[in-house]
Formats: structure tokens, sequence, C-alpha cells
């Protein structure tokens, strides 16, 4: 019961700062599940899109509240993250775990050092093809404006999508800065990339669920953890320089996700 309870606190910290910064929170689930609470990294994927299900959930009914979500946007990274969510979550089938946490912290070794060089080209723009018009007004009255090219949503999309599936992440940490690189203002973002992880985290979860890589008890204990940290971190967000936030948790990612690939690197040499 003690460790429910721990999951369970761990989870609100986890669920407010994703939330705030427009991510599912898988980059810390599934280190979190593997490393404290002694689950394999396939079963931990699986888990973490589980939780995602209803901490973005949560996040997302903030946001529609706060009219901050680019609906069509969303709708074009939808279709291509849904797709490749269940191909990167059948994926892990064929792929030992010990991989995956490789793959798992390479990817985050990556986002850490684009989150504090932000000119590093990581995610760029494709600013080419069929394009349309979007405009959001919020509740605090502010109006963002952005020209959205659809080959860019779509192969952002899918590789979100497919990242999320075979990582256990929602795809947040593509989603943000590809909406971002357009031109989306930043809270804007995050917003819309909430509804997106939505809609993947769903499809992998219960591609992991059949695959019978969810902990269903550990799932119970974060879920309800996340749900409240996410309502606080999506009623926090329009309070706090993103920017900050951003670089202070991009330094505590490369730390962590350096340690996981040493520690992987070092159980597979043993």
């Amino acid at each position: 019961m003690i460790e429910y309870v721990f999951a369970f606190f761990i989870a609100i910290l986890i669920g407010l700062v994703a939330s705030v910064i427009g991510v599912g929170g898988g980059f810390l689930y599934v280190p979190a599940l593997t490393f404290l609470f002694g689950i394999d990294q396939k079963t931990a994927i699986g888990t973490s899109l589980t939780i995602i299900v209803f901490t973005s959930l949560t996040g997302c009914l903030s946001y529609c509240r706060q009219r901050r979500i680019f609906y069509k946007s969303a709708l074009f990274i939808i279709i291509p993250s849904v797709i490749f969510a269940a191909i990167g979550s059948y994926a892990t089938i064929f792929v030992p775990g010990a991989i995956l946490s490789v793959v798992f912290s390479v990817f985050l070794i990556l986002v850490a050092v684009n989150m504090v060089v932000p000119a590093l080209p990581f995610i760029f723009s494709l600013k080419c093809g069929p394009c349309f018009d979007e405009e959001c007004r919020d509740c605090f009255s502010i109006t963002a404006s952005v020209r959205v090219y659809y080959l860019h949503l779509f192969f952002w999309g899918a590789v979100a999508g497919f990242i999320g599936g075979i990582t256990g992440i929602g795809g947040g940490v593509i989603n943000v800065p590809a909406l971002n690189t357009l031109g989306m203002p930043i809270h804007f973002a995050a917003a819309t990339s909430v509804l997106v992880i939505l809609a993947t985290s769903i499809t992998g979860a219960v591609v992991h669920q059949r695959l019978g890589q969810v902990a269903i008890d550990y799932a119970v204990s974060f879920s309800l953890g996340g749900i409240i940290g996410a309502y606080i971190g999506a009623n926090l967000a329009p309070k706090i320089r993103s920017r900050h936030l951003e670089f202070a948790f991009s330094i505590f990612l490369l730390v962590m996700s350096v340690a996981i690939l040493l520690e992987t690197l070092l159980s597979i040499v043993k």
C-alpha cells in the first residue's frame, strides 16, 4: 500500500509539470515505473500510455475552457499520430527491452539538448505545399493566428505517434516544438498538443493492453495522482513564464536521460 501512495504523490508532481509544458509525461512516468518500482521496460511503456490517457483528458478539458486549442491543426496531427502510435506499440513485440531503454534515453537526450538550445534543427519546419490559416482567441482575450502546412503536420504527427507508441511518451515533446516552429505561441501549442496526446495515448494504451503490457495497479495509482497534477498544471500554465520552466526542466531531463543510458549500457555489458 505504501508504494501505491508514493506512486500517487510522484504522479501529482509529474502531471503538474507535464501539463504546464504541454507534454504527456511519459518521459517521467517510464523511468519512475522502471527505476522506482522495478517494472520491466515494455510494461512501463504500456502503463505510461494508459496513465497519459487520463492525465491528458484532464488537461484537455481545462485547455478547452481556456479556448487555447487550435482544433483544425490538432485534427491533422491526430490522423497520422494515431496510425503510427499503433505501429510503434506493436513494434515493441520485436524489440528487446534493453534496446527500447537505449532508444528512450537517446531520444530524451536529443529533446533536452534542443530545449536548452532551441536554435538546433531537431524540429524543423516543412513550409511547403498546401496550407491553411487558423486563428484562435482565448478566454484571456489573446488572439493568435498561424499559417499551417499539411505536410508539416502529417510528418511530425507520424514521428510523434511512432515514438510515443514505442517509448511510452505521449508525443508532446515533438508536437509542441513542431507547432511552435510554425509560429504558434507556446501556450497555444501546449494546449493543442494535449488534445493530440489524448488521441494517440488512447491508441497506444489499447494496443499495449492487448499485448498484456499494462500494470493495472500502478496505472490506477499514477492516473489518480496525474489527474490532480494535470488539473493544477493546466490552471497554472497561463501564469508561468514557460521559457524559464523549460530551461530548468531541460537540464533535469538531460541529467536523467544520460543516467538511464549509462545504467542500461552497463547492464547490457554485464
